[in-house]
């Protein structure tokens, strides 16, 4: 991790491999704002609808882009916009878009994998308010390692929010802004060792570090019409899906950048810190865990701090050239 939290710049490029990308074929799948990675079915991703669909979900197959099971869990749902999958196999249904910032409390609606096929069941849910008023968001992610869940917004001043540690089913659970995150983001999830989060905007990859928090490498995205998922890709090391809405719209698999190598504190902080106890508030699958956890004690990068910075001793050197100039032709006099 680099010190100075400045963010590399690098380029992502397609994964060549036969099977690297596909697109979704099922007409039904209009407007793809969601995906994430199956835990219990092998190549195979999850994804969603934007509002103004019925609560369901699709089950994809990687290698053929054909839909080989749609699960309807007959939720309250207003606008969904990201899926994840916890290690535990949980699905969580994020119905937290709200671009005209008047919802005071969104939900994550949540229940076991389903079963390929055509499928049907129950849900439970979080309902979730920010501590700062309401926010346009389309990403969640889990932490792998950790259990945390944490909410990224999309607004040009967005941010990394975490769930409690023990979300409750009972009442609004406030979230916690952990850090500012890259503008516009439209999805995010963690790669699969928890060694970064991958936050996705319109066109680019940040990685940023799971515990300060700090951008750590960002990288052109392969142009889509309007990029709004990212998911990791089926197979250890294989990289990352991002797609596309609209109908018929293409996955495409990338490479994941490389980054600096971390700082020895960093990582030992990191290992050093216990998993969260389990919490009995879930269904059988297991417990979502570890959200509320508090980042490293380094705080995030500030844009505006970081311009007039360099703005200033920009004219400090200026102003030094200049002296010494004068200087000089005061000498040749």
């Amino acid at each position: 991790m680099a010190s100075t939290g400045a963010t590399a710049s690098a380029t992502v490029g397609t994964t060549a491999s036969a099977g690297g990308g596909f697109r979704i074929l099922d007409d039904r799948i209009e407007e793809s704002s969601g995906l994430a990675l199956s835990r219990a079915h092998p190549h195979t991703v999850w994804t969603a609808n934007d509002s103004g669909d019925s609560a369901r979900i699709f089950a994809v197959d990687t290698r053929t882009g054909k839909t080989v099971g749609v699960h309807s869990f007959g939720a309250p749902v207003v606008d969904v916009e990201a899926l994840a999958v916890t290690p535990q196999g949980r699905v969580l249904v994020a119905d937290i878009g709200d671009n005209a910032r008047s919802r005071e409390v969104v939900r994550v609606f949540w229940f076991d994998e389903p079963a390929l096929g055509t499928t049907s069941g129950g849900w439970a849910s979080w309902e979730l308010t920010y501590p700062d008023g309401p926010h346009d968001a389309e990403s969640i992610a889990v932490d792998p390692t950790t259990g945390r869940v944490v909410i990224v917004t999309k607004s040009a001043d967005g941010g990394v929010y975490a769930l409690p540690e023990k979300p409750s089913r009972q009442g609004v659970n406030r979230l916690e802004r952990l850090a500012d995150a890259p503008a516009t983001a439209t999805d995010a999830v963690f790669l699969g060792d928890g060694s970064a989060l991958a936050v996705r905007t319109y066109t680019q990859l940040v990685l940023l570090d799971p515990t300060s928090w700090r951008p750590l490498v960002s990288a052109l995205l392969p142009l889509q019409r309007q990029g709004e998922t990212i998911a990791l890709a089926p197979g250890a090391d294989q990289g990352l899906l991002v797609g596309s809405e609209g109908s018929r719209s293409p996955v495409q698999q990338v490479t994941v950048p490389a980054t600096p190598v971390a700082s020895p504190s960093s990582a030992a902080t990191r290992a050093a810190t216990p998993a969260p106890s389990a919490s009995t508030s879930g269904p059988s699958a297991g417990p979502i865990t570890g959200p509320g956890q508090a980042p490293d004690a380094t705080p995030p990068v500030n844009r505006a701090q970081l311009v007039a910075g360099l703005g200033g001793s920009v004219a400090l050197v200026l102003v030094a050239l200049l002296a010494t100039r004068l200087a000089r032709r005061a000498q040749r006099r």
